[in-house]
């Protein structure tokens, strides 16, 4: 059975907000509350002959299809096991509806803390759900994107950085007419991404072309659907710069089914990898992140927040991805499209 923020905050008479920043060890909390608290949580521990300590963690992610979340998940898994941790891992679907109630079950499960990747989009809600993962009185720490009004500990990767380095490998190879397929703009992932393919542009004195910037939503069919678009609409592009990997392959898909053959008809750069591009031979250049790292060092920083007793300094850390160049990224001859 696990102890309840309401639970602590009535046995101690000290807020619910106050304990959260206790247990979540972030934010101020005065010497003598901490006290407090510590000796109201060890009075519900007495008085609870069912009470057991937990070493069990909850993982909730947005599209566990998405290989860049499997192999997250595979990293933390990894560690955590070392340590004989129990990983219990949720799929949102990117539906912050369905989030929100997976979150509020974990209010029954006897956690220790949640590693999530939100899918919150909503400026005005944004505080309600910080509130609410707050509110599970167990250390959280957020994964790829960011959470505004939070003081959650965080894994992150520069994706203005990579973009930028990515789209500037296309221009390097003497792209000039680059299309981009972004993710949904209410991200700040998808914001940063878009900044980095507009930032090389201009760092390489490049117009930017407003009607090669099409919007996706991280999944396969915007990828598709897109290309599509690029490639009817837009005559003169001969680089697409595909913003995840599932949009990427969405991208194939449509080449493939128009029979237009990368690296000789179009080129195309992807953010995030995926094994089985080099697997059949697809040869895609990438942005690539380090997955598996993010996962285990996710994990690190949870353990650290578990077994502090003090609170410590929030820590946000932020890995630099890396181009791969396999050969999808050359420049064809315009006069052969």
């Amino acid at each position: 059975m696990s102890i309840k923020v309401k639970d602590i905050a009535s046995q101690s008479g000290v807020s619910i907000a106050t304990v959260s920043r206790y247990l979540n060890k972030s934010g101020y909390v005065k010497k003598e509350t901490r006290e407090v608290i510590k000796n109201a949580i060890q009075e519900i521990k007495e008085q609870d002959e069912n009470y057991q300590t937990s070493k069990n963690i909850a993982v909730i992610f947005p599209d566990l299809s998405n290989m860049f979340f499997t192999d997250v998940l595979k990293g933390l898994t990894e560690e955590a096991e070392k340590l004989n941790y129990n990983v219990f891992s949720f799929d949102s679907g990117e539906n912050i509806e369905k989030e929100m109630k997976i979150i509020d079950a974990l209010q029954e499960f006897n956690i220790c803390g949640l590693i999530i990747t939100t899918t919150i989009r909503n400026r005005e809600t944004t505080k309600l759900h910080v509130n609410k993962l707050s509110s599970l009185g167990v250390p959280v720490i957020l994964i790829d994107r960011d959470l505004m009004f939070s003081d959650f500990d965080g894994v992150f990767s520069d994706n203005k950085k990579g973009s930028f380095d990515g789209v500037d490998t296309l221009i390097g190879a003497g792209h000039k007419d680059i299309a981009v397929i972004t993710g949904p703009l209410e991200y700040e992932t998808a914001q940063l991404r878009l900044e980095g393919y507009k930032e090389a542009h201009k760092i390489n004195g490049l117009e930017i072309n407003e009607s090669y910037i099409h919007i996706g939503d991280y999944h396969i069919e915007s990828g598709y659907k897109c290309t599509k678009d690029i490639t009817e609409n837009n005559k003169d592009v001969t680089a697409i710069f595909s913003c995840n990997n599932m949009m990427t392959l969405g991208a194939i898909n449509a080449l493939n089914e128009m029979e237009i053959k990368i690296g000789q008809d179009i080129s195309i750069l992807g953010f995030d990898d995926l094994e089985f591009f080099t697997y059949l031979g697809l040869n895609i250049s990438v942005v690539s992140r380090q997955t598996s790292e993010m996962g285990k060092i996710a994990f690190e920083v949870l353990l650290k927040k578990i077994t502090n007793e003090e609170p410590c300094p929030t820590q946000n850390i932020i890995l630099k991805p890396s181009v791969e160049v396999r050969g999808s990224e050359k420049l064809i001859n315009p006069n052969d499209k």
